[in-house]
């Protein structure tokens, strides 16, 4: 090539890479037009990439047709010096290709092996290679070669343009990016809108990179943390552990970290660097406090790991986001806490007024129940304390349990409550307020209902240790819920809080009671006042019960007034029936007598057969009730001696096997053995126990037809009372009959009480008499429509002394 070959070349190159056309449009119509010139058949441009850790092959051109164009993808990862090619990266002098230093793996270099690399580069640094293949080796002389070098630093110059224009663009895309982001912070207040905008950038850091925001908690406003990016669970578990990990180890830290598979050695980073290629952590600081933190999880998207290390203008870019992160959660605490306070003062002078109108209402309650549902009302009303759910847990002296007696929501706001009476002139604003928070309590949902039903504790003493030290204060208190759902499984559904307000009732002796409620919406500044209302629940509760225990006296001496007065006229009627079946008994004995011979003598096919039939059957009756009768107002001879207790009942119940048999009435004994006997007089027993089943099968035989089987069942087994230090022997009478009417049950055991046509009504009392003279028990346990059981205790030693016997008969539901 002539002097004037190589400057008309030479100004084509230029006037090529001058032009306002793409660089890739540029470097092919140089490649094609060197290939023209004959410099060799095929020209390929290989640049550097990812900071130059990669060298791939950018685009090639061939004069002869035989190569596949365009070109392949192929790359040259950390480029090796030693390779000719790869050579005048280093040098920046032309290395020739040979057969010897063939890479086969590149498509060209397989079939063009020989040729020449020169490098692309400037006076500030390499851009490249551009390689002159052939299928046979060549040389080139000294001026060609130098030639070609100055077509190259063209051709460099042209790369270096190319690469100025994209960082300025670049630039200009990140001063846009941090204008936009600082515009919407200037009028949002909300962190989680712009955070989430931030992967939506035309920068490849944002659009290729998972992130979170974190920001510590204060002393009113929780711990908050804000993830997006994530392309699955697995990926964001690992990405949170690894930001709660390093977010505690470097909670003081002022300056960005970036952790990337290099230049870390932390274990907590071990299954981090399969799913991600850096960590960059920014700290969010104003005013030299700490406020959170902003971290980024880098891909392994090979488009994306060329950008660590991060350069010095990245950094910049990042650090100014974190300081409009940092303004902006500042400003918005800010804003929050003048909120908080406000708030504050608004709910205190609520509370001061609501707590004055709650404390009448209090005062006007008339009955233990009315008070607890208005406390309760009171503390889940958003009118109150907003503390809804709240329930009322007392204490049942029989059972011996703690149970769930009352539960309240908030009923709403009072203005718009459309079920109370509107305040006129005969409706005071005490008795809509008192009507608004009793609803509180009412027209609960059926799961609720169910719930609180089953909600009982055997003993508070069983509690945690934190539970019962806030019983013990005697004050409300807040604790977290944990320590309180620990009691019972459905606590946690009931209440579904992170905290829960406890509220012990004193009594002079023991807890009244205990109320819990949702503590989430109240802080410790407002138990002042809830402990004044709460104060004046307790005295509310402590009148009423005097009040109510007045008023029980009072009922209780009308009472005993009026069974005194009964008494004395059923002890005159018993000594006028006992006088009157005196008299009776010997002319009735004469009666049956000849009634009985004449029955026996009358033709069993005569008419008149029938009519003695039906004297004998009531002179039976007669006789019957005139020896009730003298038997209750007999004193009789007690003969105690050991007894097996067992085969007492087994030869009682013999007697009526063929009758139930009859009336298909299924009889279980349900015996202990090994009782030990018991001393008592058996006949008495006996007779008890013949009085007792004769009931139950009445009461099966004259029940409704029901899905219940006819039964009956008597068990026996051992039992210790502990209170009287006795051990006794219980026998159990138990039917399947209709029950006792409630309103006749009070009056079972009382003398002449029948509600039988035929009835004497002498029975129960007489069980009654000796199971108080064997200085026992007598209880009834009755269900209405389902049946009866009845309990007899009997100690197994008895007591010589005669003292006389106490009255101990009760009736249970």
């Amino acid at each position: 090539m002539d002097y004037r070959q190589r400057y008309e070349t030479l100004s084509k190159v230029i006037k090529i890479n001058s032009s306002a056309t793409p660089i890739n449009d540029r470097l092919m119509q140089t490649a094609h037009f060197l290939c023209l010139t004959g410099l060799a058949p095929t020209i390929v441009f290989y640049l550097l990439q990812h900071r130059g850790r990669r060298l791939t092959l950018r685009l090639a051109a061939d004069s002869g047709g035989n190569l596949q164009l365009p070109a392949p993808p192929y790359s040259y990862t950390l480029p090796d010096s030693v390779d000719p090619l790869c050579a005048p990266l280093t040098s920046r002098i032309a290395c020739p290709l040979d057969l010897e230093s063939n890479n086969s793996d590149d498509p060209f270099r397989r079939q063009r092996p020989y040729g020449w690399s020169l490098p692309l580069a400037d006076d500030t640094q390499t851009y490249g290679t551009m390689v002159l293949l052939h299928n046979k080796a060549f040389t080139l002389s000294d001026d060609n070669l130098q030639f070609l070098l100055i077509i190259c630093r063209q051709i460099a110059s042209g790369l270096r343009e190319d690469i100025l224009r994209k960082r300025s663009h670049k630039k200009v895309r990140r001063l846009k990016f941090l204008h936009r982001v600082g515009a919407r912070l200037n009028i949002s207040e909300n962190l989680q809108s712009v955070f989430s905008q931030l992967p939506d950038s035309s920068l490849t850091f944002f659009a290729h990179s998972a992130s979170i925001l974190t920001i510590y908690a204060t002393e009113n406003l929780p711990t908050e943390i804000i993830d997006q990016g994530f392309r699955d669970n697995e990926v964001r578990r690992i990405g949170l552990e690894t930001s709660r990990e390093q977010t505690a180890r470097m909670k003081f830290a002022v300056q960005p970290t970036v952790v990337d598979i290099k230049n870390s050695a932390d274990s907590s980073y071990r299954d981090f660097f399969s799913h991600f290629s850096a960590h960059i952590i920014l700290p969010l600081i104003s005013r030299g406090v700490r406020l959170g933190s902003l971290e980024f999880f880098l891909d392994k998207d090979p488009k994306v790991q060329h950008l660590i290390p991060l350069e010095k203008n990245e950094l910049e870019l990042l650090e100014i986001l974190a300081v409009h992160l940092a303004a902006t959660v500042e400003r918005t605490r800010t804003r929050s806490q003048l909120d908080l306070a406000n708030q504050a003062a608004i709910l205190r002078t609520r509370q001061l007024t609501i707590s004055h109108r709650m404390k009448n209402a209090l005062l006007a309650a008339d009955t233990p129940d009315q008070i607890s549902r208005l406390t309760l009302g009171a503390l889940a009303s958003s009118e109150g304390f907003s503390c809804s759910p709240a329930i009322y847990i007392g204490y049942q002296k029989e059972g011996k349990f703690w149970h769930t007696r009352f539960y309240a929501r908030d009923p709403g706001s009072l203005s718009n409550d459309n079920k109370c009476p509107k305040i006129t002139d005969d409706t005071t604003p005490l008795k809509v307020l008192t009507c608004h928070l009793l609803r509180a309590s009412d027209n609960l949902d059926e799961k609720i209902i169910r719930d609180i039903e089953t909600l009982k504790f055997a003993d508070l003493e069983a509690a945690p240790t934190r539970f019962r030290k806030a019983l013990t204060e005697e004050k409300p208190t807040i604790i977290p819920a944990r320590f309180i759902t620990a009691l019972h499984s459905k606590l946690a559904e009931i209440i579904p809080a992170s905290e829960i307000l406890i509220i012990p009732l004193p009594g002079k002796q023991h807890l009244k009671g205990v109320i819990l409620a949702n503590a989430d919406r109240i802080k410790e500044q407002d138990l002042s006042y809830i402990t004044l209302f709460t104060d004046a629940a307790t005295l509310a509760l402590d009148n009423t019960e005097l009040y109510q225990r007045l008023q029980n006296s009072l009922a209780t001496l009308n009472r005993a007034q009026s069974r005194l007065t009964q008494s004395e006229k059923l002890m005159a009627l018993g000594e006028m029936a006992t006088s009157i079946a005196h008299e009776i008994k010997n002319p009735l004995v004469s009666i049956g007598g000849f009634a009985r011979r004449l029955h026996k003598k009358i033709p069993e096919e005569s008419r008149e057969k029938g009519y003695s039939q039906v004297i004998m059957k009531e002179i039976e009756r007669l006789e019957e009730i005139v020896n009730n009768v003298l038997s209750f107002s007999r004193t009789e001879s007690d003969v105690f001696a050991p007894a097996d207790i067992n085969q007492l009942i087994s030869d009682t119940a013999a007697l009526f096997t063929r009758e139930m048999k009859k009336l298909n009435i299924e009889l279980k004994l349900q015996l202990t053995p090994g009782i030990p006997e018991v001393e008592c007089d058996g006949n008495q027993i006996k007779q008890v126990l013949i009085n007792l089943i004769n009931n139950s099968i009445q009461a099966i035989t004259g029940k409704t037809a029901g899905l219940e089987k006819n039964r009956l069942t008597i068990r026996s087994t051992p039992y210790c009372n502990l209170d009287k230090q006795q051990e006794l022997a219980l026998i159990e009478v138990e039917d399947t009959g209709g029950g006792i009417q409630e309103e006749t049950i009070h009056d079972i055991f009382n003398p002449f009480f029948t509600t039988k046509h035929d009835g004497t009504g002498l029975g129960l009392p007489i069980c009654h008499r000796i199971i108080l003279n064997h200085k026992g028990e007598i209880r009834i346990q009755n269900q209405v429509g389902r049946g009866v059981k009845v309990v007899i205790s009997i100690p197994f030693k008895h007591s010589n002394h005669h003292e006389q016997p106490v009255d101990q008969h009760r009736q249970e539901r």
